[in-house]
């Protein structure tokens, strides 16, 4: 949900990323992991340099819930004293999980299922989120009717620490491949 773009920031300010680099610790659950691989053949984003010429290789970004690297360009690199990355994402990869859709819903039994996002507001500085979405509900371990005119609110901190499965379906047709993703405790609001 619009994270790639707090991720950029090294100026030690964005909820924590230059103290979450700087710690062996969980920072998310450790069911996530993300690899940015810019050497995918016909990724969508695959890239041998970046844009200031630093020669592009695969990256993880999120081992486990814990943040192995940022990206860090040689602006921020010079200002922090930080190791220069790159300066941006390219082919960022969800690593997915072992069961499929339906196997999911059968074992959530009833939920929510978000398909599209409205649009929004998010907080850098704290991660606090709220956005609208449409979806349907899952009744009985099955998609049901759909709603719409809902919000989800909280913090994104908190909602990736709440991660308890992923599916193994990854999006292949974007930058960003992601399967589906399991939360609990999450905040809906509205009809």
């Amino acid at each position: 949900a619009g994270s790639s773009g707090t991720m950029t920031s090294c100026s030690g300010g964005s909820w924590g990323w230059r103290a979450a680099t700087c710690s062996p610790l969980p920072f998310f659950s450790d069911c996530l992991t993300i690899v940015d691989d810019p050497l995918i053949v016909r990724g969508l984003a695959s890239t041998l340099f970046d844009g200031e010429g630093i020669a592009c290789h695969p990256m993880t970004i999120v081992e486990r819930g814990v943040v192995k690297n940022i990206y860090v360009d040689t602006y921020y690199g010079r200002k922090t004293g930080m190791a220069v990355t790159r300066g941006g994402a390219s082919n960022r990869l969800v690593l997915p999980g072992e069961r499929s859709l339906d196997e999911i819903l059968g074992a959530v039994g009833s939920g929510v299922y978000v398909t599209s996002w409205l649009g929004g507001n998010a907080d850098p500085t704290t991660g606090d989120f709220s956005f609208g979405m449409r979806g349907r509900l899952i009744e009985d371990g099955r998609l049901g009717q759909p709603v719409g005119e809902m919000n989800v609110t909280g913090n994104l901190r908190k909602l990736f620490n709440s991660l308890v499965e992923l599916g193994n379906d990854p999006y292949p047709y974007s930058s960003l491949n992601v399967p589906t993703l399991v939360f609990e405790d999450v905040q809906f609001s509205g009809k």
